[in-house]
């Protein structure tokens, strides 16, 4: 009979080495039941099976190593290296912008890094990336990036509102999300890896498309960042590339290889658009959705209510980041973000969450085909914590 192709990829365990060693021990004659539990020779054998089982592991893992479906962690990064010439991308810093309002009468000048903004949730910390100039009674938007690379930097609009600095009637907030990434995970790996296959055409399949847009560099070698892309054809020989960032928008200009748009416009073109089709690159349009929920959920989690609604924002956060450009689409609908689906997600930020109730938005919000939802300022409604029914009377 043959082998099941799970065999091939599933180590053995240290038990299951074991209990073979005695076995065989049985088959030729060795009595086992008078060995004493902890004594030499069984220790002897648990080591050696301990071992034993070590090896299965590494031999399942080169195994899997093969396939772009089986591999995982490092060894699906050397995959996607040396065989679709794809690299994993690495975390990156949260970067955006902040508001600085000046309601005082001081003149304010800093180089680059000099300024230090704080996230008052979490206490992440942020710092300008060019010099700033602000005058007396103005109003100054500063770019800023994360001093620790990796998604819990992210900050959800209005909680970068500290300055660790002294700027007396100076005020900062961030309007809009700053969002960092984590290593990339495997499954986003793989998809560009698939896509890579779609590149190779010279018909210009849609995966080419979606395949050189996210991986679309900066003239300084950096990555963009494009987390959704969607194409949509007119029917007469043009075609629309839609490309949405983790903050929606996608700045520059699609003509200016410069700018992020641009370059991503003009791999586009050198590399996706087959001879007699037009393409043009598009930023997405962002919908800020700025949800007002009510969470009900047992008081056994341990938590304060601030790490409860921490909990509870880092899974919207991830939600929105997995939210596709023009929408979830449910065939012969438009595209919409559901409310339901929203409330999974809250409802997975803790095992004792039993309810959710989202008041904003009070309908599935509509999401146009070059639109993409982007996630606003939480507001907690309420957040009511109950004792289970076996500890009330």
């Amino acid at each position: 009979m043959a082998t099941p192709f799970d065999d091939l990829i599933t180590p053995v365990t240290r038990q299951e080495v074991e209990a073979k060693i005695y076995e065989i021990l049985g088959l030729v004659g060795v009595s086992t039941t008078s060995w004493k539990s902890g004594g030499v020779v069984r220790t002897v054998i648990v080591a050696f099976s301990a071992v034993i089982a070590a090896f299965s592991s590494l031999q399942a893992l080169i195994a899997r190593s093969g396939f772009l479906e089986l591999a995982n962690d490092r060894w699906l990064t050397a995959v996607a290296h040396h065989v679709y010439n794809v690299d994993r991308e690495l975390a990156t810093f949260a970067a955006g912008q902040v508001t600085l309002i000046n309601t005082g009468g001081g003149i304010y000048t800093y180089d680059p890094s000099d300024l230090t903004f704080v996230n008052a949730r979490t206490g992440k910390t942020y710092r300008n990336q060019a010099a700033v100039v602000l005058g007396a009674l103005s109003t100054l938007t500063v770019a800023i990036a994360a001093t620790e690379s990796g998604s819990n930097s992210t900050a959800a609009p209005g909680e970068i509102s500290l300055l660790q600095n002294a700027l007396p009637g100076v005020l900062c907030s961030n309007a809009a999300s700053v969002v960092g990434a984590d290593d990339e995970l495997d499954p986003a790996l793989r998809v560009r890896c698939a896509e890579k296959l779609g590149a190779l055409s010279p018909l210009g399949p849609w995966d080419a498309y979606s395949y050189v847009a996210r991986n679309a560099r900066r003239l300084d070698g950096s990555a963009i960042g494009i987390k959704s892309v969607r194409t949509v054809p007119d029917g007469f020989g043009n075609l629309t590339v839609y490309v949405a960032s983790s903050s929606g928008t996608v700045a520059g200009d699609q003509n200016n290889p410069a700018t992020d748009l641009g370059a991503i416009n003009d791999a586009v073109q050198k590399l996706a658009a087959p001879l007699a089709v037009s393409a043009y690159t598009v930023s997405a349009t962002p919908v800020i959705v700025s949800p007002m929920i009510s969470v009900w959920l047992y008081n056994t989690s341990g938590l304060t209510p601030a790490q409860i609604q921490a909990a509870i924002t880092a899974k919207l956060v991830a939600f929105f980041a997995a939210q596709p450009l023009g929408g979830n689409i449910v065939t012969g609908q438009l595209g919409k973000l559901y409310l339901d689906a929203m409330r999974t997600a809250i409802g997975s930020a803790l095992p004792q969450i039993f309810h959710v109730a989202i008041s904003t938005p009070a309908t599935d919000v509509d999401i146009g085909l070059s639109q993409i939802a982007v996630l606003g300022a939480i507001t907690f409604a309420g957040l009511t914590q109950v004792p289970p029914s076996e500890g009330s009377l």
